[in-house]
């Protein structure tokens, strides 16, 4: 009879009792409370054709974006959400041009619907010297400075680089998903920003290309082909190097040219804490707005570098030059996208000019001069005129 009693209670308060939501977060605005989960990952549409770039296909690495957009959270991370999987789709190895797909990954498992005001993607480490992913992505419009939050009792402070992106709203209760917030590509740090040709008294043509490294590293054993003409470089930070050779008895139709990069560059914007450690904040990669407050994604571990872009070695190969000749000033067509050519820049004869403008200045000085002295001596003609009829 007790048992009956007691459970005709029990099903008294599971009817009638207000729900008790799964986390606390709305209430102590602790991370350590909040069950939304989130992670980010890096991914390509398979092996990239970029134009004008050749790569060796084998080094190429990197997941595919369709998979993951129909993976889900549980996929990337472990111990119940709060741990991102390091090496599974946070590494990209590839060429210049690239497109990388930046794709969220959420989960709402607190039990009731919530609004996810903004998204905050990790674009480098605390010290952004040590690792910075905008120095290898086209990324714009991002913010440097200090997030905080709090976690198990503690105040947290996340420094650096990070792009804000809108949130999803409303999301409710038991939603997942996955959704790319941005497609963005690997930078080159390689510049052909002028090409000049001209012709000498045998016809043959002299080149002369600049090329430019628009990056903060310094590039090593850079190499130019020409036909059979080749030279090998190095290329400080920002600096430019003029390649010049010639091109003897030239054809109609000109070759193309070609400049081998083979240094590598890897920038890693995470490094993971040690297991069980939730306090590191050089492991977030993603974050959001929790209506005003920032809650953290799952955290790298254990203490390993991850969400890394690696630039591979490639070689830029130009469209086939063209060698126009237009008032006998030489015009260079044919030269790809993303291989600039500057306008050219006509030369001055600063003597001719100078000379053109004491002669212009000596008539005006001669008329003026004339007309005062006649307005002043009206008979100075005449004068004239009979001295010479005399003589």
């Amino acid at each position: 009879m007790f048992l009956k009693i007691l459970k005709m209670i029990v099903y008294f308060f599971i009817i009638f009792a207000k729900p008790v939501y799964a986390d606390s977060y709305d209430t102590s605005k602790d991370a350590s409370n909040n069950q939304y989960y989130q992670a980010v990952a890096f991914t390509t549409n398979g092996y990239p054709e970029v134009k004008d770039i050749l790569y060796e296909k084998n080094i190429f690495m990197g997941e595919d974006t369709s998979t993951i957009l129909n993976s889900t959270l549980d996929t990337y991370t472990d111990f119940d959400n709060t741990r991102r999987i390091p090496n599974v789709a946070d590494h990209i190895d590839a060429p210049p041009g690239t497109q990388v797909d930046i794709v969220y990954l959420y989960k709402n498992s607190t039990g009731h619907d919530l609004n996810i005001d903004k998204i905050g993607l990790i674009l480098s480490r605390n010290i952004k010297e040590n690792g910075d992913l905008t120095q290898i992505l086209e990324i714009s419009e991002t913010k440097e400075g200090n997030l905080f939050y709090k976690y198990s009792g503690q105040n947290l402070l996340k420094s650096g680089i990070y792009k804000e992106y809108p949130g999803k709203g409303i999301i409710f209760a038991n939603e997942q998903g996955a959704d790319i917030l941005e497609k963005v590509n690997i930078k080159n740090p390689l510049s052909v920003e002028q090409v000049s040709l001209t012709k000498d008294l045998k016809g043959d043509i002299l080149a002369k290309i600049f090329v430019q490294n628009t990056s903060n590293e310094y590039l090593n054993n850079l190499q130019f082909k020409y036909g059979t003409f080749e030279k090998t470089f190095n290329l400080p930070a920002y600096q430019e190097e003029i390649v010049e050779f010639t091109i003897e008895n030239p054809q109609e139709e000109l070759a193309s040219f070609s400049i081998y990069n083979p240094n590598i560059k890897e920038v890693c914007a995470v490094y993971g804490n040690e297991y069980y450690n939730y306090l590191g904040t050089d492991a977030i990669s993603v974050f959001s707005y929790r209506e005003e407050n920032i809650v953290p994604g799952a955290l790298v571990q254990p203490a390993r570098e991850s969400m890394c872009i690696k630039r591979i070695p490639y070689t830029m190969i130009s469209e086939p030059l063209a060698f126009v000749e237009e008032d006998s000033e030489p015009e260079v067509l044919g030269v790809s996208e993303g291989i600039k050519i500057l306008p050219k820049t006509s030369k001055v004869d600063w003597i001719f000019v100078g000379l053109l403008v004491v002669d212009g200045l000596l008539w005006y000085s001669f008329g003026i001069l004339r007309r005062k002295y006649e307005s002043k001596n009206i008979n100075t003609r005449v004068r004239a005129k009979s001295s010479k009829n005399v003589g």
